[in-house]
């Protein structure tokens, strides 16, 4: 055995959430003629030999149901309990298996402490290898599979026992079918490991079927503009937008939509060609999204804080024909662009011509959208979405949401996220009303003054913001019917709280990739949250199957990676063949032939849910934005002064996901770094910590040491990094206390507390410091609670250091006594 491998730690795999069976789970299988030939074929029906060929069909499974290609088991040998480790993927035969296992066990030494080493893993027994016995109490935290001895008419059985709060019955039945089956597959020693069975055929089965859970053969053949179209036929004069004090009703929202079509015509651009959009939240930004579409073309939403480079970068890759952009944002835009910018104020209120969209686009096969996602290489990647793809999921959301007219959406996500997608389309389709909110701008409790004037019945958030914004809603959210929490994994103490702050309101958490048109599983989060992260069941448009690294299917509760298929999968990636072809991937038993992977670890509840097991890469959700660390590493790594950059994620000092730099540089400093990677990356990219290193740590290979890196940045999950000999701190500003006035100093205490920083002084910048727009909501909730006053939150952004925000906090108007007083309620509540 070599360091390589490390004990394994089975994961959890209950019966039921968050309780577990009174006694111990057990299963048996008597073992099949084939089974027992292969052993036989493997060992000669020697004990010890079959102990080695029991425990080398066990490492298969093992390796299947954990997805590693590593995988480790127990062993109890005749000296007591041992660890086998072997790397499946260097091993060609059964044979080359079968020897490298044996090999293992035998230069492996007796673990000394098993009750601790043993925790969580297969401990592989044999009735024909007496081992000791004494030490078998504290083998209770395994699951022990024991081959038991030939009976009278040679037949033998596999049995299976574990702990209740380790696993339940199925999954040990499971285990137990798996590995006769690699048994089975021992009889021809020359075959190749990769053609064992990854599973019993019944069990595949059962998978397969949970995969194709309420799937619809018929697919969408309508675009995302014909059923809005029929409802501002039917209800021109109800309100269907709301930004602020402005308002348009049906009939002005297709109006102004129509008039931008027709601006858009009458500069020669329709099917086939995109169009850029830089709004924001302001009333022409729904106009100028549906009006792109009914011109035939397809809308590329930009973020409004990203920076320029990057903004540079999508509008030279999509070949933007014009870009629609809001006044107020024009000088936002990066200069030097070659595509005509086309002010919206004015194209809303454009002369329509009058055309008859279904003739002139869009149709089922146009794209609809084009949205860019962070990539590994360092380039942004488009994902491209056609009508239909989308059609099909606001099919499915109008009525697993339950939306209709009386539908009030408090819509949250930035419309260069594809969540807003699954806002604005499903509502606009059912006649409801869209009320747009710019988080960037809104503190948690103005956007919950909002749910309660306009009496907001759905809305949409990444699970981080919806646990500061929870707290504000009790109380407010009489009218809320339901939230949906997407982009991030929800956590079970989040959905206890919502169930007790908002009991009665459904709490859906979506899971789906942008490569499949927004959603591909959902979720009703009942009252018992349960210990796991489970994503649903596939929607009606979506085929969802758990893959081992060969493509083939897995069985219930092995974990693998998540390929989706059906009616919503993207056309591919703009301008990156070999990216969509690595992604979109062959797969002749799927809708449509074929298959997108999408890099997500998942497997299979016995109840048809899937629970969510994190990446088979480095891909990290950073605030509800998929973040590639690689992306990140790569415009690092081209800064000036930069000699190596290597990007890990850890833990940001509200415990969510954080990503942390670890540079080399010469002739630089952190905070001209951080300034320019603020020219070139968006926020949710930028890194919360940045540390100088001398060298960064490398592998025998010459490759990075990430495993160091990470195991360097562990203690700084709810710190700012320390300073040290090989690392040197990165901040300045925290390491000088606060010398102001009094009133500076509580601020500074705020700021500490929000970031989990050390000292702070008066040039103490938030955002130097890791902080990030949530952080920032907790840094004005504080001073609203504090200091009775409430500062802007687009002031904040604008003056972000210790001293400025006192200055703020003193120009502050003092909040209403009636609502500090409701404030100090809930918070003693």
């Amino acid at each position: 055995m070599t360091s390589d491998f490390a004990v394994p730690a089975t994961r959890i795999r209950p019966r039921r959430l968050g309780s577990a069976q009174p006694t111990p789970s057990r299963a048996v299988l008597p073992l099949t003629t084939a089974a027992i030939d292969g052993l036989a074929k493997v060992s000669g029906g020697r004990p010890l030999e079959e102990l080695v060929g029991l425990t080398a069909a066990t490492v298969v499974v093992i390796g299947s149901a954990e997805h590693t290609n590593e995988p480790m088991v127990a062993v109890e040998g005749p000296t007591g309990p041992v660890l086998s480790g072997v790397g499946l993927a260097a091993q060609a035969t059964v044979a080359d298996l079968v020897m490298a296992v044996d090999a293992s066990l035998r230069t492996a030494a007796v673990v000394a402490d098993a009750g601790a080493a043993l925790t969580g893993a297969v401990l592989v027994r044999s009735a024909r290898v007496r081992g000791d016995l004494a030490a078998r109490a504290s083998h209770r935290e395994s699951i022990e599979l024991t081959l038991t001895e030939p009976g009278a008419d040679g037949e033998r059985e596999l049995r299976a026992a574990a702990a209740p709060e380790l696993t339940d019955v199925w999954f040990l039945e499971v285990l137990l079918r798996s590995v006769a089956g690699v048994l089975a597959g021992f009889t021809d020693p020359r075959s190749t490991v990769a053609a064992l069975p990854s599973a019993g055929p019944e069990d595949v089965a059962t998978s397969t079927g949970f995969g194709r859970y309420g799937f619809e053969l018929a697919f969408a053949t309508t675009t995302l503009t014909a059923p809005i179209e029929a409802m501002v036929r039917k209800h021109p004069d109800r309100t269907a937008v709301v930004a602020g004090a402005d308002t348009l009703t049906y009939g002005e929202f297709w109006q102004a939509a129509e008039a931008v079509a027709a601006r858009l015509r009458a500069s020669d651009i329709g099917r086939g060609d995109r169009v850029a959009l830089f709004t924001g939240k302001s009333i022409h930004a729904v106009p100028a999204i549906v009006g792109t579409l009914i011109a035939g073309a397809a809308y590329i939403p930009l973020d409004p804080h990203s920076p320029a480079a990057r903004l540079a970068e999508i509008l030279d890759d999509a070949e933007c024909c014009a870009v629609l952009a809001a006044p107020d944002m024009l000088a936002e835009l990066p200069a030097g662009l070659s595509a005509p910018v086309i002010d919206i104020r004015s194209a809303v209120g454009h002369e329509a011509d009058g055309r008859d969209p279904q003739q002139s686009g869009p149709f089922p096969d146009d794209l609809a959208y084009v949205v860019y996602t962070s990539g590994s290489t360092g380039r942004p990647k488009g994902v491209e979405i056609q009508h239909r793809a989308i059609a099909s999921y606001v099919h499915w959301k109008l009525g697993n949401h339950g939306l209709d007219l009386d539908t009030r959406l408090l819509q949250l996500p930035s419309l260069a996220f594809d969540s807003s997608v699954a806002d604005l389309f499903p509502v606009l389709a059912s006649g409801g009303r869209i009320v747009l909110a710019d988080t960037h701008r809104l503190l948690p409790r103005q956007l919950a003054e909002l749910v309660e004037q306009h009496r907001i019945t759905h809305l949409t958030t990444v699970p981080s913001l919806y646990r500061v914004l929870l707290h504000e809603l009790a109380g407010v959210a009489a009218t809320l019917r339901l939230v949906t929490v997407a982009g991030e994994a929800t956590t079970a103490d989040l959905v206890r709280r919502h169930h007790e702050l908002l009991g009665g309101v459904r709490l859906v958490n979506e899971y789906g990739p942008t490569e499949n048109s927004v959603g591909a599983t959902a979720f009703d989060h009942g009252t018992d949250a349960g210990p796991g992260v489970p994503i649903g069941r596939p929607i009606s448009n979506t085929v969802a199957t758990v893959t081992g690294p060969d493509g083939r299917p897995l069985p219930v509760g092995f974990v693998g990676e998540l390929r989706l298929a059906g009616h919503g999968l993207a056309v591919g990636y703009r301008n990156r063949q070999e990216l969509t072809a690595a992604a979109f991937v062959a797969d002749p038993d799927a809708p449509g032939a074929r298959s997108y992977r999408t890099g997500d670890l998942v497997w299979w509840r016995p109840d048809g849910m899937l629970e969510f097991a994190g990446r088979a890469d480095d891909q990290v959700k950073i605030r509800g934005h998929r973040v590639e660390p690689g992306e990140v590493e790569s415009v690092l790594a081209l800064l000036p002064g930069v000699q190596q950059a290597a990007v890990t994620v850890t833990s940001g000092a509200d415990g969510a996901p954080a990503l942390a730099a670890w540079l080399k540089v010469v002739g630089t400093t952190v905070e001209e770094i951080r300034a320019r990677a603020a020219t070139g990356l968006p926020p949710a990219m930028i890194p919360t910590y940045f540390t100088l290193v001398d060298e960064l740590p490398r592998l025998v290979s010459g490759k990075i040491d990430r495993e160091a890196l990470t195991r360097r940045s562990e203690p700084y999950t709810t710190t700012a990094p320390e300073p040290a000999s090989a690392s040197p701190s990165v901040s300045s500003q925290s390491q000088v206390e606060t010398d102001g006035d009094e009133l500076e100093a509580t601020v500074g205490n705020i700021f500490r507390e929000v970031l989990g920083c050390g000292p702070t002084g008066p040039d103490t910048d938030f955002f130097e410091e890791g902080g990030h727009s949530l952080l920032a909501i907790s840094v004005l909730d504080g001073i609203e609670k504090q200091l009775g006053v409430s500062v802007d939150m687009g002031d904040f952004f604008e003056t972000p250091t210790v001293r400025e925000v006192t200055e703020l906090v003193r120009r502050a108007e003092p909040v209403p006594q009636e609502r500090a007083r409701a404030e100090a309620g809930r918070a003693a509540g």
